[in-house]
């Protein structure tokens, strides 16, 4: 995809035409696109579901209703304002003419008005309900306590997945590590994460993880016996059986329910009509998706895993999810380039990059944990496609735990049994395990401990490239100043994207001579998490997370 847009505006043609071009792309190629557009010379036209970048760049809206194309030279927000508002003035005129119309004889020119007017607002009205209801989750079934837990615990901190000192690697000879540093995050009744990371940063290994479809390389992975589990996943249609229609598949799924029941479910996701009994070869990319969120709806799951749910949905389609999943009773976890999806739904962002592994409570502050280019541009900072490849975390750049040859753990596991996995909110029996591990790590840094020279405030400026003393460690470390505020200045570490504020005596210049190895460690800039106890602990620099 990303290829073919670099085509496309390459030739710098004079009408650009793209239908749906944010479909497969992460959230630092949506934001190239975004500027890209802002910035053409030519016209375009654009069909998508984002309604972030309709916003950003779109100056008018062709809406296409009734086989009828209606120009609105009005700006996207504007526009649905307004058509909006024609809507229910149309409905309520019409609601008014049929009403004085009521007895008119269907056979003379008045009669055959109010019959079209009528369907066009019954129609409308069905629209209305069917949005409001297309995606529904009835509530969970109530989760037991499990042993050794407090019986007074309340459902939403039942634990439902937990990951502990968890690491991984497709390939152990290689030495190349998905997440080198053990990583902790538990999933419970109450959680709502967005997941936010860039394409190969390891967002979908570690779903895997937590559905066991991946076996840790050592860790601990814990779930609770009886819970349920939905996942949709980017290529979900895709598995489905293209010979198959809607209604047998969802026969095939659930041969407890009649019917009646699947064929008025399907009607609630927009399969409706002759659409459930077409051949899912015959069905778009949308109604695809449909079909499969009418599968994870119909007995609600504890625990809902979105995997870029809105590619190939259209606006109302993705409004109505957004209603559905605020009122849905579960466990959350969202992956999406969708800005507005995640910013409506989440409560908290995990950020997964490269050699890190976060979490935060807003969206533009994981934005710009995320993707570190976005920082460095707000900053004033010149930023070239090799930088942004080269140095940022979210830019694609490899991180030195995740490099062939570098240092690779020695682990020794038991493997013990615990409750199967239910996929789909399908009960399917399966033995998943528990892994134990203990591991043992090479030490790695060695670092300069030459004595700094005296610096005054006059001796840096903003942007330059510094050396700067990290406050948790002591050592020193290759950073850039990226502001100053008072008596601190604010230093970025550029190998390894964390930054902090120090004062001028843990500033020296940069020279190139010296070497400098080894991670910093902002511990002290990290959340802090309460356990069931109530007692108080801080994430260490394992990046544990407990949510």
């Amino acid at each position: 995809m990303r290829v073919a847009l670099c085509m496309a505006f390459f030739i710098e043609a004079d009408l650009l035409l793209m239908d749906e071009p944010t479909n497969h792309l992460d959230f630092p190629s949506v934001l190239w696109l975004e500027n890209r557009l802002r910035s053409y010379r030519g016209s375009f036209l654009l069909v998508t579901h984002d309604r972030e970048l309709l916003k950003n760049v779109c100056t008018g809206v062709l809406m296409i209703d009734e086989l009828q194309i209606k120009y609105y030279n009005v700006i996207f927000p504007e526009f649905e304002k307004k058509r909006d508002i024609e809507q229910k003035k149309k409905y309520e005129e019409i609601e008014k003419f049929c009403k004085r119309h009521e007895h008119s004889d269907p056979c003379t020119q008045i009669g055959r008005q109010r019959l079209d007017k009528k369907a066009w607002a019954d129609n409308y009205h069905q629209k209305l309900v069917a949005l409001q209801s297309k995606f529904t989750f009835p509530p969970p079934v109530a989760l037991s306590i499990p042993e050794g837990c407090d019986p007074a615990t309340p459902q939403s901190e039942i634990s439902l997945i937990n990951l502990q000192d968890v690491t991984f690697s497709y390939n152990l000879a290689t030495g190349h590590y998905i997440f080198q540093t053990p990583i902790s995050f538990n999933v419970r009744l109450a959680t709502r994460v967005g997941v936010m990371g860039p394409n190969g940063a390891g967002k979908s290994t570690f779903l895997k993880l937590l559905t066991h479809k991946l076996t840790a390389t050592s860790g601990t992975v814990t779930q609770h016996p009886n819970f349920k589990l939905a996942y949709f996943g980017q290529h979900s249609t895709a598995e489905l059986d293209m010979e198959a229609t809607p209604m047998s598949f969802m026969q095939e799924s659930f041969p407890k329910y009649n019917v009646g029941q699947l064929r008025q479910h399907l009607g609630k996701t927009g399969i409706v009509g002759t659409i459930a009994d077409t051949r899912i070869k015959g069905l778009s990319y949308s109604q695809r998706s449909c079909v499969i969120f009418a599968k994870l709806t119909l007995e609600s799951p504890h625990l809902l895993i979105l995997d870029e749910p809105t590619n190939f949905l259209d606006l109302e389609s993705v409004d109505s999810l957004i209603s559905a999943c605020n009122k849905y009773k579960g466990a959350l976890l969202l992956v999406s380039h969708n800005r507005d999806f995640l910013k409506k739904c989440a409560r908290q962002f995990l950020s997964i990059v490269p050699g890190r592994f976060e979490i935060y409570d807003e969206l533009k502050t994981a934005e710009k944990a995320t993707y570190t280019f976005i920082q460095e541009m707000e900053a004033g900072a010149k930023i070239s496609g090799k930088t942004a490849i080269l140095e940022n975390p979210g830019g694609g750049s490899v991180h030195s735990s995740q490099k062939v040859g570098a240092t690779t753990t020695t682990t020794t596991a038991t493997t013990t049994a615990v409750a199967p996995v239910i996929i789909a909110a399908k009960t399917t029996p399966t033995t998943t395990t528990t892994t134990t591990t203990t591991t043992t790590t090479t030490p790695e840094n060695t670092t300069s401990t030459d004595t700094p020279t005296p610096a005054s405030e006059n001796d840096f400026e903003v942007n330059e490239k510094i050396q700067s003393k990290f406050s948790e460690d002591g050592r020193w470390y290759n950073a850039v100043i990226r502001g100053i505020k008072g008596d601190l200045y604010n230093v970025y570490y550029s190998d390894y994207g964390n930054s902090e504020f120090v004062p001028i005596s843990s500033l020296r210049k940069f020279t190139p001579k010296d070497t400098v190895k080894g991670k910093p460690n902002q511990s002290g800039q990290k959340q802090q998490y309460n356990n069931r106890n109530n007692t108080s602990s801080q994430r260490s620099s394992n990046n544990k997370l407990d949510r």
